[in-house]
């Protein structure tokens, strides 16, 4: 193979090629490699061959590392104890062990006590005294060593921060766990164990797949540094005590400084030339046919994991330092702009239980057959067994570009073709796990989170478009200080730009803190097509009467076209709050209308558009089939109809108020429960407003018909007659129809096939009938058994109650004293 050429493989598509026979390895960009296989040459994307490079660059450091030293410098005292002494006999450790108190450990915001997690006792530090300065002429010498074994720059330096005091006795243990930050600047744990006579309680450390077991030597101290974001176990002790002291290990200075005479002008070269084939590379579609626009950025993920408050440029961890510290320079060289940023890795796997055959495994039913034992012990999910990575995702939450800035919260999703790594996500421990058994087409899967550190590029003629779709606001808030320096054309050419992704960058949660930017910056763009690119992601309901005059500016700018399309765009995005926010309408068209024309205009096309879509709404609720749901969607509706009816009444739109009347007016008795929920809630409405909006009306139309129902001649007792509901005009329901409006017939058995007793069914419960049904089983076909209950004179009993309570209250509240149409007389309710 030339230099210049750098090919890796794949399976070969010929017939003579047996794939399972091939044993896979991977690559560290993710590519992979089938050896001793009749193969065909194809090139290796440039991201895998940079996380190829950057895996030789790592610097002669470890995750862990452990150095000795003799006691002599370590003078310490325990009240209740005394002055130890070292190596610390017996009798003294079990006095140690008896002033401690259990220790618990932090999960989260909880802190927890749970001796099956953490079995061990802490010496309270107010117990505590050591000579610090003697005890520095030991342990500042030995951080210095640590700190290099660790993989830092000589341009920082590590300080201790005395943590705690453990003493654990026979039994007792930590099961792999990992430290929480405790400070800004902390990077890692030391663990100081002290010389003692005990067996067991080895320290273990995890990372990246590797592992280290450490042991204290006989007679001096122990002293294991490693990384904040390793996991690590105490093994139980079996005989004696171990005693040890905890440090938070704190970095101050650059761990990205490189060392003095280190050279990175030729790895930053080579670096920088392969981002710049990534970012020239047109991506290759999946699925389809042709090439796609080249990358926009590349992402680099990190080894380590870092939390958003320990993120800095200047606290990398161990060979992340000189990574990140080659890429930035590497980016310089590419004129590109990088940003340090902290990924969420969502994998998921194919996976199963460890040591059963597939069709023994928790939940498999391939055929019908369960083998899930409700009583057998869920497996960890790091015993599970990955097969094949079935789907992945990165999202990047916050970033910082410049050092020493403070992260900035983003949101962003990266795809496959902009992602390498050295190190494999499956190799590190994730923060989450969640497995899911067989379940017939899907399932054996496991689903498994991490966070990692990642350094992101992009070019820096692209700069507005990658930080723009990061974090939507810092793109409006660049926008506006481009207005505000007289830039219009640039600000054009910008928010232009945003169109490809702006509507999935800006929906969300966030979208409220964008609004008002979003509203003003559209104005000042000056651009009719390009402000529709910028306001349609959002919502009507996020319109307040704070908006009320930069509503008004962008109606006086564009029209009332424009402004009625956008509006209507606005309002086809429904959220959950559009029936809590159309209380606010009537404020909103007051502010607007105080504007001038233009706000009165805008007015207008809110509430036009808000009562087509409450009508609408309305109308839907209608059509719910059990009369006990519908009146109750109904009755919900009356506050909001209320709203809009008194906006109409602001803005004095007489033909709205007048669609509305004859609205209400057509609905017949099935919208009185709107309509009386819709005047509860407009009680307190001057008698001029009640006017205009309709709403008298209303309950002068309402207070004629429950004068009607309450005119009708009562039930008579043997009356069985029930009103057949429409909807369907089979002969099922014609001869359904003729039993209920028997009066006199109170039963009917009905000889019926399955499917036609089933509509039946169907159409007494959704109706809520007070007909009870039935089926004898006993010949064929079996016989449907319909009778009529008592709750028939029940409900209308309660139907007159409701109506003359509904009428007195709509006689003191709505009607004029003695010009009343309504009074409670007597008669029953209406049939049906």
């Amino acid at each position: 193979m030339s230099e210049g050429e750098n090919f890796g493989f794949e399976s070969g598509l010929g017939a003579a090629a047996d794939d399972r026979d091939l044993e896979w390895s991977s690559l560290p960009g993710g590519t992979r490699e089938v050896p001793n296989a009749r193969v065909r040459a194809v090139t290796i994307a440039a991201r895998d061959r940079l996380a190829a490079r950057l895996a030789e660059v790592a610097v002669a450091g470890a995750f862990s590392a452990q150095r000795t030293a003799p006691a002599d410098d370590l003078r310490l005292e325990v009240r209740g104890v005394g002055a130890l002494r070292l190596p610390v006999p017996e009798a003294q450790a079990e006095q140690l062990y008896l002033v401690g108190r259990p220790a618990q450990f932090g999960r989260g915001e909880q802190t927890l006590l749970d001796r099956s997690v953490r079995d061990t006792q802490e010496v309270p530090l107010s117990r505590v005294k050591i000579d610090k300065r003697r005890w520095a002429r030991t342990l500042d010498p030995l951080l210095d060593q640590l700190r290099g074994d660790l993989g830092l720059p000589p341009s920082c330096d590590l300080s201790p921060e005395l943590h705690s005091m453990l003493v654990y006795g026979r039994g007792q243990f930590f099961v792999s766990h990992q430290d929480s930050e405790k400070d800004d600047v902390m990077v890692g744990s030391l663990v100081v164990t002290l010389p003692s006579s005990h067996r067991g309680g080895a320290l273990v450390v995890e990372h990246a797949g590797k592992s280290v077991t450490y042991r204290p030597p006989k007679g001096g101290l122990s002293f294991v540094a490693f990384y904040s974001d390793c996991r690590h176990q105490v093994q139980p002790v079996t005989s004696g005590y171990r005693i040890v002291l905890t440090y938070n290990l704190l970095v101050h200075g650059d761990t990205a400084t490189p060392a003095a005479g280190e050279a990175l002008a030729q790895p930053a070269g080579e670096l920088a030339s392969l981002i710049g084939e990534h970012l020239a590379t047109r991506v290759t579609k999946h699925y389809g046919s042709g090439d796609a626009d080249p990358p926009g950025r590349l992402v680099y993920l990190l080894d380590h994991e870092y939390t958003e408050r320990g993120l800095s440029w200047a606290r990398l961890k161990g060979s992340d330092a000189r990574r990140a510290a080659l890429l930035r320079a590497a980016a310089e060289r590419a004129d590109c702009e990088v940003a340090l940023a902290l990924a969420d890795v969502h994998e998921t796997w194919s996976a199963f239980e460890p040591d059963k055959p597939w069709y023994g495994r928790r939940g498999y039913r391939g055929w019908g057959w369960d083998d899930d034992d409700p009583d057998e012990e869920e497996p960890d999910p790091d015993e599970y067994e990955l097969d094949e990575l079935v789907d992945w995702s990165i999202q990047l939450d916050c970033w910082i570009d410049e050092p020493g800035s403070p992260a900035e919260k983003i949101s962003l999703a990266i795809a496959d073709f902009e992602v390498c790594q050295t190190t494999r996500s499956e190799d590190l421990v994730p923060y989450a796990s969640e497995y899911e058994g067989y379940m017939g087409n899907y399932g054996n899967t496991l689903d498994r989170w991490y966070r990692r550190a990642a350094v992101v590029l992009w070019p820096r003629q692209r700069a507005f478009v990658v930080r723009a779709e990061a974090s939507p606001r810092w793109a409006l808030d660049a926008l506006a200080a481009r207005l505000r320096s007289g830039d219009a054309a640039g600000a054009q050419a910008d928010a232009a730009a945003l169109a490809p992704f702006w509507d999935a960058v800006a929906t969300g949660e966030h979208q409220r803190g964008l609004f008002a930017k979003a509203l003003t910056v559209a104005h000042g763009l000056d651009e009719p097509v390009t402000a529709t690119t910028l306001l349609a992601p959002f919502r009507v309901e996020m319109l307040t009467s704070r908006h009320a005059v930069a509503l008004t500016r962008l109606v006086k700018r564009y029209g009332e076209r424009w402004s009625e399309d956008l509006l209507q765009t606005w309002s086809g995005r429904v959220g959950q709050d559009r029936l809590a926010w159309l209380a606010s309408l009537p404020r909103l068209c007051e502010a607007l209308q105080a504007l001038g024309s233009a706000g009165t205009s805008s007015a207008r096309l809110l509430v036009a558009g808000s009562w087509r879509w409450l009508s609408e709404e309305i109308e839907r609720r209608r059509a719910l089939g059990p009369p006990s749901a519908r009146n109750q969607a109904l009755g919900k509706l009356g506050p909001p109809l209320a709203s809009v009816l008194e906006a109409i009444s602001v803005i004095g739109a007489a033909d709205l108020c007048e669609e509305a009347a004859a609205f209400a007016d057509g609905g017949g008795d099935e919208l009185i429960p709107c309509l009386l929920s819709a005047l509860r809630a407009a009680t307190k409405l001057p008698p001029a407003r009640r006017t205009a909006s309709g709403l008298s009306a209303i309950a002068n139309d309402c207070a004629a018909r429950l004068t009607a129902r309450l005119a009708h001649t009562a039930r008579a007792g043997d009356d069985w007659s029930i009103k057949m509901p429409g909807g369907c005009a089979c002969e099922l329901c014609k001869t359904l129809g003729d039993f209920l409006r028997d009066p006199a017939q109170r039963s009917f058995e009905w000889p019926l096939r399955e499917d036609s007793r089933r509509h039946v069914h169907s159409r007494i419960d959704m109706a809520e009938l007070p007909v009870s049904h039935q089926t004898r089983r006993s010949g064929r076909p079996y016989t449907l058994v319909l009778i009529k209950t008592d709750a028939l004179f029940e409900r209308e009993r309660q139907a007159r109650g409701r109506d003359q309570a509904d009428a007195a209250w709509l006689d003191k509240a709505w009607i004029a004293s003695g010009s009343s149409a309504v009074r409670s007389r007597g008669g029953g309710s209406s049939r049906g």
